[in-house]
């Protein structure tokens, strides 16, 4: 409590941080107001304004990501405080999401994510493909804190909330050519119109992006073997260095077809579809020397990585193959006070990929060939109402069933191994959520959800199966790897998880423009099985259950000066229990083999008090003139933390580490994150315009490992981004000028350091470009 109260102090002096500077100018009477921004991620039968929901949520529309050339999920997250949306460093398309502190370290399939996405009101239940493309989208929502009564389970961070953009029954469309460094071109049109006037309306929305990548591989670096070196060298392939050309490229092509039916005035129905087609490259890990920590294993064999930051040297240029087929039925039915939804989907994934891991010329380790594949099948059916002046609700059930094939492949020097997972899960979630106003002024929000899930896996340990995963323990010879669900594999487990979380919130609306408020809310993550385990034992023995996370937010929105300034602020705690880690655990839990006196477990072994403050603002100083700004402080630390060997000696030692380990920084979490933007609308005497937009994004420095190792952590950087366009009136021509990251900042997302190699996966160089895009 006492942190608690110390950031409040905080708060005051970075409120003054950032309206410092718009109270400096001097509002024009008849500058611009801010338009009310409604959001769907709260369900509500009339949509409700960002303004009056008692939670922190970042709205992004489609012309705000359109100014930022926003072209994915990790682009958007730089617009909101304390969301931290990068994608994974080893497999393409994949996140590593975290909001609030909250997420998840590593891509292991069988961990659900603390960070859901939510698209066209159906969840992602697989990581792969999750990282979005922001193509003919409609809005994006950042919720930030647990989202358990709405939006279910896996949400304890917060919730992404996306829409695609729909038809609107009239003949239009738009077509975009964009031109860039790096051989980009990006081309995407949506045509639509009615084919039945008043009733039946149809979409089609098409795109394709690529682009080379940012870093070179064209076999620099130098080598001169020492065969004395290092010990096990001869375990490696040091045969040298492998093919030529950049990565990650980018080749990603999508289809959207939507049809809308409107029978009568009461009752819509949208039918879509996606068809998506990712083969970009894969991951751009760079190994380099740093210049005080020790020597790593390759270079003790006499390797000199390149000298130049986007410069790599692999052996294995590697590949990814990412099919995904989404179909999508909603409906709403209006009654007299309320509006009946149902929404049901269905999508099929599949996944093939291979990288080059330790980022060397030397077979250190690879992932030569993964193979995987995901169903899932949503549905909720949910009725919201407007009972009266003073109570609302929304009550519903949702299904959420999924499948999924992992088969992974490592080479390691000589040693090739290949292990198998299947899960079959299924989820059940009731819910409800009320608002009623107990006086003219004061509102009480009231919710709760029930879920109810159901896991089963299939495991063999990586290195149990062969090379193509046709003979592994129990499976069939011959059995083709791509079978889903063939029950003849492996060892077979259950797990059944169940969980109530509630919300409470008071809201107290001072007036129409500002409003401050109270909320109490819970989430959980499912517990899960690590489908890593080295292990059949470990497997056994790596059965966590759920994380839970309790937090309490205080907040003050507001418009002000009679419209146009914007000022949202929140403050936030939250109580995060049996965090799920890896672990070292002596062997006395009934092992039948434990050789090294311990041994690696997923387990719920961390408990942890994450706190912070979010603010966010927006002014018109002048009609023509717009400035904004977001920051998000947090500060993480854990409470307890078990079965880590964190205490500087050999071997796991249950006196003396865990206080060690609860005084580790929490891994990926920059303490400060804020943005700033500049937009200047210049009117042309045609009707023409000319609008300028520059902006800033700061990331404070953090942490890439569980240990807080210092020669991979990721230093603080800022990125500059810049853009003009010019958009004529006579027949919606608009042409765009854009620059990222202008001032060619070096900064790396993530890092890794072992005893082989030292990595770093850079983030973004300086990259320009030029939009075409035309409306009618």
């Amino acid at each position: 409590m006492k942190k608690f109260i110390h950031l409040k102090y905080l708060m005051l002096g970075v409120f003054g941080f950032l309206i410092a500077p718009v109270l400096l100018f001097s509002v024009e009477a008849n500058a611009q107001a801010i338009d009310e921004i409604v959001v769907t991620s709260q369900k509500r039968a009339t949509g409700i304004s960002v303004q009056d929901i008692a939670s922190s949520v970042t709205a992004v529309n489609a012309e705000l990501i359109e100014a930022t050339d926003s072209i994915d999920l990790t682009d958007i997250g730089r617009l909101a405080p304390n969301a931290t949306l990068h994608p994974s460093a080893t497999f393409a398309s994949t996140p590593n999401f975290l909001i609030r502190g909250i997420g998840v370290s590593g891509t292991t399939r069988s961990l659900d994510p603390a960070v859901g996405v939510i698209v066209d009101g159906v969840y992602l239940g697989f990581p792969v493909g999750a990282n979005l493309d922001m193509f003919d989208r409609e809005s994006v929502e950042i919720l930030r804190g647990p989202q358990g009564t709405l939006l279910g389970r896996n949400v304890t961070g917060g919730a992404i909330v996306i829409r695609t953009a729909r038809p609107t029954g009239e003949f239009g469309g738009k077509v975009n050519l964009t031109v860039g460094d790096y051989d980009r071109v990006d081309v995407s049109a949506s045509f639509e119109g009615p084919l039945v006037e008043g009733k039946v309306s149809a979409k089609v929305a098409f795109m394709s992006r690529s682009r080379d990548g940012y870093w070179e591989d064209n076999n620099g670096g130098t080598i001169v073997p020492d065969p004395t070196a290092g010990g096990f060298a001869g375990d490696f392939d040091l045969a040298g260095q492998g093919g030529s050309g950049t990565k990650p490229d980018v080749d990603l092509t999508i289809i959207r077809p939507m049809l809308y039916f409107t029978p009568n005035d009461n009752l819509d129905i949208t039918l879509m579809a996606e068809f998506l087609r990712d083969k970009s490259g894969t991951a751009n890990s760079r190994n380099f020397v740093h210049p005080t920590a020790p020597a790593r294993r390759s270079q003790l064999w006499g390797y000199t990585p390149p000298n130049d930051p986007y410069e790599i040297n692999h052996n294995l240029m590697g590949g990814n193959d990412l099919e995904t087929d989404t179909f999508i039925a909603e409906f709403n039915y209006q009654t007299q006070n309320g509006k009946l939804t149902g929404i049901a989907s269905y999508r099929e994934l599949t996944y093939d990929s291979s990288t080059d891991f330790d980022g060397t010329p030397f077979t250190i380790f690879h992932f030569p060939d993964n193979h995987e594949e995901q169903e899932q099948t949503t549905m909720e059916l949910r009725y919201a109402a407007d009972v009266s002046d003073k109570l609302s609700y929304v009550v519903g059930v949702s299904t959420f069933d999924q499948e999924f094939f992992v088969g992974e492949r490592r080479l390691i020097g000589t040693l090739d191994r290949s292990g198998v997972t299947e899960i079959e899960h299924e989820t059940l979630g009731i819910f409800a959520e009320l608002d009623y106003m107990i006086t003219d002024q004061l509102k009480l929000t009231l919710g709760g959800r029930y879920t109810d899930e159901e896991k089963d896996v299939i495991f063999n340990a990586i290195g149990s199966c062969n090379l193509d995963f046709s003979a592994c323990p129990g499976r069939s010879a011959g059995t083709s790897p791509d079978t889903l669900f063939s029950d003849d594999i492996g060892l077979s487990q259950s797990g059944s998880f169940d969980d109530t979380t509630p919300k409470v919130a008071l809201t107290y609306f001072v007036n129409d423009d500002v409003n401050v408020y109270a909320s109490y809310t819970e989430g959980f993550r499912s517990g899960s099985f690590d489908a890593r385990a080295r292990t059949i034992d470990s497997f056994l023995n790596s059965r966590p259950g759920p994380e839970t996370v309790e937090s309490i937010e205080l907040g003050f929105k507001s418009i002000l000066n009679d419209g146009k300034l914007l000022l949202n602020v929140a403050i936030f705690q939250s109580e995060y229990t049996d965090i799920q880690k890896l672990a070292l655990e002596p062997c006395t839990i009934n092992l039948t083999t434990c050789t090294s006196g311990n041994i690696q477990r997923l387990i719920n072994a961390a408990e942890a008090t994450i706190e912070g403050i979010e603010i966010e603002t927006k002014a018109f100083l002048t009609d023509s003139f717009v400035l904004e700004g977001a920051l998000g402080y947090t500060d993480a630390g854990y409470d307890s933390f078990s079965g880590f060997d964190a205490d500087g000696t050999a071997g796991y030692d249950p006196t003396t580490d865990p206080a060690a380990a609860a005084a580790l920084p929490f891994e990926r979490v920059p303490e400060l994150t804020y943005t700033v933007a500049a937009s200047y609308n210049v009117p042309m005497a045609s009707g023409s315009e000319l609008d300028f937009r520059v902006s800033y994004a700061f990331t404070d420095d953090f942490t890439n490992d569980a240990t807080g190792t210092a020669a991979i952590a990721t230093e603080s950087y800022g990125l500059l981004d810049a853009s003009v366009s010019y958009t004529r009136d006579s027949d919606g021509l608009k042409l765009t000028l854009f620059g990222k990251n202008i001032t060619d900042e070096e900064y790396h997302d993530f890092a890794l350091d072992n005893a082989l190699t030292r990595l770093t996966w850079g983030g973004t160089p300086s990259t320009y470009g030029v939009k075409a895009a035309y409306s009618f």
